[in-house]
């Protein structure tokens, strides 16, 4: 220690960062089942009520470390499992080829059925605008 602080012989006084940070770890040992509904409300209450911090130490007196709780873990904790990597696939499955004609379809089909007046309007826009007459033209012009 620094040889301007007086050495400590007593308990350490602690704050709201201490309280709260001690509830928080209480509230993990109950969301995985190791307090009950009331053991968890009653070491809460004397964790938001402590001034030293022996007190918070006799609250997790028979509640396993953080520390020791990783090396418990078994294979089935979702926090040892490996992440898996995206890995390359070859080329994808054939009905996701034919998903942009079905989904053309699909929105085709409900025009029809919602509004086939639609698609009557735009049949008979394209069957007199004269597209087709241009291409033939400009097929027999070529051959000349």
């Amino acid at each position: 220690m620094s040889s301007y602080l007086p050495e400590r012989h007593g308990p350490v006084r602690i704050g709201d960062a201490e309280r709260d940070q001690a509830v928080a770890m209480l509230s993990d040992h109950f969301v995985a089942g190791r307090l009950t509904q009331d053991e968890f409300e009653e070491r809460s209450e004397h964790a938001t009520r402590a001034r030293y911090a022996d007190d918070l130490t006799l609250l997790f007196d028979d509640l396993p470390d953080p520390a020791e709780l990783q090396l418990v873990q078994g294979p089935w904790s979702p926090a040892a499992k490996p992440v898996r990597q995206r890995q390359r696939q070859g080329p994808p499955p054939p009905f996701m080829m034919l998903a942009p004609i079905l989904m053309i379809g699909l929105v085709v089909t409900s025009i029809a059925l919602t509004a086939p007046w639609l698609l009557w309007g735009l049949f008979w826009i394209v069957l007199f605008s004269g597209a087709h007459r241009n291409r033939w033209q400009h097929q027999h012009h070529h051959r000349r």
